[in-house]
């Protein structure tokens, strides 16, 4: 989940369409397309459709009327919206769901069923109690090129940032010179964020309030100078998670390693090399499911669900180009959705945007069109949501 870009380095194309290349894809090749919707529910009504067709624009489910989409219902706070069966209030893909510290059943029709266990106060993640989730461990975070550390929350379609403080973590010196900044971030399922620097050193900030010290990590092991991070569960719904980066050369991108990091030793061990395809070196992002997932920037970007044990890509989504020269992004998985932050030039200006990615649907909504921070990291824990709900 990185990623700052350095003046040296250019990078071509970026986001948000869809075409899926890989067959066992959820997403029908039939629908995909580079649509990418812009502003709020009811702004793009004016989007050609078929008679029947439905779909969800944020919080709002559309219906095709007259070959536009028309606003039909706009789904309640903490209501999910589903394109099919209206406004739900949890996920039936999930057998069970939270509400508050309590798991109930989530009933086929999408209501609330019932009751089943009470967990420990902000405990209850992904329709289950679990004793190792820390309170907080369920956002999204980020940090930008001005070392300010921020939440991100997607739930209820607010996708808002809060500031929690600016970090002051003690780097050395950057690999392209001079003082080093944030590269990369992971979060753990304590809270916990692990922010590389383009120094290579990794530091252990407290998303409560931005204080850090060092983790100890040895910076160049096998060759990786800087990488992109992420924490994926082990096997589904295990609360054993293990550290994946991908990366190499500080200065040499477009060639890259998968390698994993044991978080008690802080060893780094490589896993093998990763064919980028002409592409960057990737962002990583995973999930509570042990899906390991990366964001491929360059002259034809891609996310791509890769192979924890070959590096090779399982399935892959091709993204249309957005903005030119960017000079920022990050990534992260929430709720079976992708959040992608970029900072690149639109016309005559540089803008940073927010953009929500749906590879259910194909579709791609741009959340944030001018963002207030110019993101180089993002991380999310394992404890945070896979499915909306």
């Amino acid at each position: 989940m990185r990623h700052s870009s350095s003046s040296w380095f250019t990078k071509l194309g970026l986001i948000l369409g869809l075409s899926v290349a890989l067959s066992g894809c959820a997403v029908d090749p039939r629908s995909a397309g580079d649509e990418i919707l812009t502003g709020n529910p009811g702004e793009n009504e004016g989007d050609r459709c078929v008679r029947g067709e439905t779909r969800c624009y944020g919080g709002a489910l559309q219906a095709c009327d007259g070959g536009t989409y028309k606003t039909s219902k706009i789904c309640g706070v903490g209501q999910i919206c589903d394109p099919k069966r209206g406004c739900l209030d949890c996920s039936p893909v999930l057998p069970t769901t939270c509400v508050g510290d309590k798991v109930h059943i989530c009933n086929a029709d999408g209501s609330i069923g019932t009751e089943q266990e009470t967990c420990q106060p902000k405990a209850c993640s992904g329709g289950r109690c679990s004793t190792v989730c820390s309170p907080g461990s369920e956002l999204i975070y980020v940090v930008d090129s001005d070392n300010r550390l921020l939440s991100f929350n997607p739930r209820d379609g607010k996708y808002e940032f809060k500031l929690i403080g600016t970090l002051s973590c003690p780097a050395g010196s950057s690999y392209g010179g001079g003082r080093a900044t944030p590269f990369s971030m992971a979060v753990d399922r304590q809270a916990r964020a692990w922010v590389l620097y383009s120094s290579g050193e990794i530091f252990w900030v407290n998303t409560t309030d931005a204080s850090c010290k060092s983790s100890g990590f040895a910076k160049n092991q096998s060759s990786f100078e800087t990488f992109g991070m992420g924490f994926v569960s082990d096997v589904e719904g295990s609360e054993k998670e293990t550290l994946f980066v991908a990366g190499g050369s500080y200065s040499n991108q477009n060639v890259a390693s998968l390698a994993s990091v044991d978080a008690k030793t802080l060893a780094l061990s490589k896993i093998a090399a990763m064919n980028l395809s002409g592409q960057s070196s990737p962002e990583l992002t995973g999930t509570g499911k042990g899906e390991l997932y990366g964001y491929y920037p360059g002259g034809s970007p891609f996310i791509g669900q890769i192979d924890k044990g070959s590096a090779s890509v399982l399935r892959r989504w091709t993204l249309s180009s957005m903005g030119s020269s960017p000079s920022a992004w990050a990534f992260a998985h929430w709720g079976g959705r992708f959040y992608i932050f970029v900072t690149a030039n639109v016309g005559v200006s540089t803008k940073s945007m927010v953009y929500e990615f749906d590879p259910g649907t194909g579709k791609a909504i741009e959340i944030k069109t001018n963002a207030s921070y110019r993101i180089v990291g993002a991380g999310v824990s394992t404890c945070a949501p896979v499915i909306i709900g």
